[in-house]
């Protein structure tokens, strides 16, 4: 009897496990827009001190979206570079014949198609 180890077949179907950085990253959003609302907000929602010439609390939601927009940016670093690691296609590229009609294929102009 032959085994299925030396015919190197697989047979698995579990699901690759999620990775723990998407669980990070929601975390991360989360903490954030707790700290524009109550209760951590109030603790920092003051004029004094004036900052860069705005007050203290227009600042921290400043400061908030910054962190925001540059953890969202890391992860779509890290997700592009994890997907080129494991030999995925990034943008998902389909083939031109897919997207465009057979007629639009063709070097054929607007005016063409419309006599037609």
């Amino acid at each position: 009897m032959i085994s299925k180890k030396q015919h190197r077949l697989m047979y698995s179907v579990q699901q690759p496990a999620k990775k723990p950085v998407i669980r990070w990253f929601i975390a991360f959003l989360v903490l954030i827009q707790f700290s524009l609302i109550w209760p951590i907000y109030p603790l920092v929602g003051y004029i004094e001190p004036i900052m860069l010439g705005m007050p203290f609390s227009i600042v921290w939601v400043l400061l908030c979206l910054l962190l925001s927009f540059s953890g969202l940016l890391a992860y779509f670093l890290w997700e592009e570079q994890d997907q080129k690691e494991h030999g995925h296609d990034v943008l998902g590229k389909v083939e031109q014949s897919k997207i465009l009609p057979k007629d639009m294929i063709a070097n054929e102009s607007f005016s063409e198609r419309v006599k037609s």
